[in-house]
C-alpha cells in the first residue's frame, strides 16, 4: 500500500511538473494588402486577357492562443477576411442603408504546430488559413529573405490576381524545414459539390535544396487539381502540373541577381469528352536583376500551351476558363480557335521598384510588358503594398532578446 502511494506520488508530481512546463500565451496578429493593377490588352485585341483595373484593398485580423511545451508549440487562432474592391459598394445600390456588413467575406479559423529539432523544422496547419503561409501565396519576396523559404512560383500555377482574392486556403499544409532546404505540401479543397457548384480540389507541392549553397539550388513545384461535377451536370477534368527546376544566385548587397530553368510538363485529361491523358511539354527560363531599389524580373516560356480546355463548354453551357486554371491565361500560348499542342513563345518581362522600408512592410511599384509569337500583346501597371503585424511583433522580440531589454513585460499563463 505505502509502494503504491509512493509510486501515485511519483507520478503526480511528474504530471504537474511536465504541464508547468507548458506556457500559454495569448496572440494577435493583422495582415493588410492594397492591390493596383491596370491593365491595357485592347491595342493587341485583348487575344488572352481583356483591359480593366483591378483595384481592392484587404485587411486580415487575427487573434488566438499559443501553447508553447518543449519541442513543440501549439496554436489556435481565429480571423476575419475584410476586402474591399474599391468604388464597389458591397451591398445593392438600391439599398438606402448601405451597410458594410457585405465586407466581411469569411471567417478564418485554423490550427497550427510547430516542431523544431536542432537545425530541423516542422508545420502543420489545418483548417482556413491565409495563404501567405504557403509559397503559392507568398507574394513578392525581398532580396534578404531566406532563399530556402522564398521563391517565385510560376505565373502559370498561380497568378498575382488569384493569389490575392484567393487569398485562403481550406484544408492543410505540411512545411519542412533544414538549413539546405525547403519542402511542403498541402491540400486546398476549394468546392463542394452542390446546385451549380462543382467539386473542386487542388493537392500542391514544392520543394528546394541547396547543392552548393545558395548559389546552386534545386528543386520542385507541382500541382494536381481535380474540376469535378456539380448536382446537376457532369464532367471531370484533371490539370496536372510538374515543374523540376534549377536555380543559380549571386551578387553583393547593392547588385544581386538570380537564374532559374524549369522544365514544364502538363498531363491534362476531360473525363467526359474521352480525350485520355493529353501531354503538354515546355521550358521557362527566369531571370531577376536587381540593383538597389530597381529590378527586372523576366520570365521567358518556348512549348504548347498549358491550357487545354480553357474554351470548353460544359454539360451545363458555362465555359471552363479561369475556374479551371488559376495561372496566367498567357500561358494558353495560342489565341481562341488555335491548336494548344502548337509550341508556342511567351514573354513576360516587368521593371519593378521596390524599397526597403521595413521587415514588415513590402512595397513594390513596376510596369509589365507581354510578348507572344505574334507580338506585343499589351502592359500592366500594378502597385501593391504589404504589411505584416506578426513579422513586425517577432522583429520586435528578435530586437529585444539581442538586447537584452529588463523590462520586458511577458502577459503569459503558466499551467
Amino acid at each position: 500500500m505505502r509502494k503504491s502511494i509512493i509510486v501515485m506520488t511519483l507520478l503526480l508530481a511528474s504530471a504537474f511538473a511536465a504541464r508547468a512546463q507548458q506556457k500559454v500565451s495569448f496572440t494577435y496578429g493583422a495582415d493588410f494588402q492594397y492591390y493596383f493593377d491596370n491593365r491595357e490588352y485592347d491595342g493587341a485585341g485583348n487575344k488572352f486577357e481583356t483591359s480593366g483595373t483591378v483595384h481592392a484593398a484587404r485587411l486580415t485580423p487575427s487573434v488566438g492562443v499559443k501553447v508553447d511545451g518543449g519541442r513543440f508549440t501549439h496554436r489556435l487562432t481565429l480571423g476575419i477576411d475584410v476586402m474591399k474592391n474599391m468604388g464597389e459598394a458591397p451591398v445593392s445600390e438600391s439599398d438606402k442603408d448601405l451597410q458594410n456588413i457585405g465586407l466581411f467575406r469569411e471567417m478564418t479559423f485554423w490550427y497550427g504546430l510547430e516542431s523544431r529539432r536542432r537545425a530541423e523544422k516542422f508545420n502543420l496547419l489545418a483548417g482556413i488559413f491565409p495563404r501567405r503561409n504557403s509559397v503559392f501565396g507568398s507574394g513578392y519576396p525581398d532580396w534578404e529573405d531566406d532563399p530556402v523559404k522564398t521563391d517565385l512560383v510560376p505565373s502559370l500555377f498561380i497568378s498575382d490576381v488569384n493569389q490575392f482574392y484567393d487569398n485562403s486556403i481550406e484544408g492543410l499544409l505540411l512545411k519542412y524545414e533544414t538549413r539546405k532546404g525547403y519542402c511542403e505540401a498541402g491540400l486546398d479543397w476549394m468546392g463542394m459539390i452542390g446546385h451549380g457548384r462543382r467539386e473542386r480540389f487542388q493537392i500542391f507541392t514544392y520543394g528546394n535544396y541547396s547543392l552548393a549553397g545558395d548559389f546552386l539550388r534545386a528543386g520542385w513545384t507541382a500541382t494536381m487539381y481535380h474540376f469535378a461535377n456539380t448536382l446537376e451536370y457532369r464532367g471531370v477534368v484533371d490539370n496536372v502540373l510538374v515543374s523540376p527546376f534549377v536555380s543559380l544566385a549571386a551578387g553583393r548587397r547593392d547588385f544581386r541577381w538570380n537564374a532559374k530553368l524549369s522544365y514544364i510538363q502538363g498531363i491534362h485529361q476531360d473525363r467526359i469528352n474521352e480525350t485520355g491523358l493529353e501531354p503538354a511539354f515546355g521550358g521557362l527560363l527566369t531571370l531577376n536583376l536587381g540593383y538597389k531599389k530597381l529590378g527586372i524580373l523576366n520570365d521567358s516560356y518556348y512549348g504548347n500551351g498549358q491550357m487545354p480546355y480553357y474554351f470548353t463548354i460544359d454539360t451545363g453551357g458555362n465555359m471552363l476558363g479561369p475556374d479551371l486554371y488559376a495561372g496566367s491565361p498567357f500561358y494558353r500560348i495560342n489565341e481562341q480557335g488555335g491548336n494548344w499542342k502548337h509550341s508556342g513563345f511567351y514573354d513576360r518581362a516587368e521593371i519593378y521598384w521596390q524599397p526597403y522600408i521595413a521587415d514588415f512592410v513590402r512595397l513594390r511599384l513596376s510596369t509589365v510588358f507581354h510578348f507572344t509569337g505574334d507580338g506585343f500583346q499589351g502592359s500592366q501597371q500594378k502597385l501593391s503594398v504589404l504589411f505584416d503585424l506578426g513579422r513586425a511583433l517577432n522583429s520586435k522580440k528578435a530586437a529585444k532578446a539581442s538586447g537584452g531589454s529588463r523590462r520586458q513585460r511577458n502577459y503569459e499563463i503558466y499551467l
